[in-house]
């Protein structure tokens, strides 16, 4: 059994990932690390025994979709189709109920989010998808600014990315590439 120890750029290159990916993974606790002399490091064998352990899926993940949650019918088509047009899956709904229910019954890896919403808000959609999911990456998509409380209040529940309204098709793929492997590289076309 191979018991060195590797470095991050070793093992992205090893499992094919980006290097930030592997930290991620690493700091939710998904792959096998440990800390020597403040820098993070892989023993091979452990990685090894994760990979043979890791369910593999045919086709893409279910983790590897995106939920989209907007009251507004435009902005929540536009949102798809941008998300749509980097090769990832997304489900866009009109409601933070909608969503919940969405959430109980299928699996997503990022929920972009509108805060000003008519029923339940981005707030509290937030926390019930939380209590769903923990694992959950949110993106608020919103008008609102920081003065606002209900976008005050959004980042005493959860660490979020912002996008501001009118978002545009780079901040979709930006935030996208972030927790996305192999996200398709859009060039900008000006309509």
């Amino acid at each position: 059994m191979d018991d060195s120890l590797i470095t991050v750029k070793e093992v992205a290159d090893y499992l094919k990932l980006k290097e930030q990916t592997v930290y991620l993974l690493a700091r939710q606790n998904k792959i096998p690390s440990l800390k020597v002399g403040g820098s993070l490091r892989f023993k091979k064998s452990q990685i090894d025994a994760w990979l043979a352990t890791t369910p593999k899926t045919g086709g893409q993940d279910s983790r590897q979709r995106v939920l989209i949650v907007d009251d507004e019918e435009m902005v929540r088509e536009a949102m798809k189709r941008m998300v749509e047009v980097h090769d990832i899956q997304a489900l866009a709904v009109s409601s933070g109920a909608q969503a919940v229910k969405a959430a109980q019954e299928e699996s997503f890896r990022m929920v972009f989010l509108d805060l000003s919403m008519p029923g339940m808000n981005g707030v509290e959609t937030l926390k019930a998808l939380k209590d769903i999911d923990k694992e959950l990456v949110f993106v608020v998509v919103t008008g609102l600014t920081g003065e606002d409380n209900l976008f005050r209040s959004v980042l005493d529940h959860a660490p979020v990315s912002v996008i501001p309204k009118p978002f545009t098709l780079q901040q979709i793929g930006g935030v996208l590439s972030l927790y996305f492997e192999d996200v398709k590289d859009v060039a900008y076309a000006p309509a």
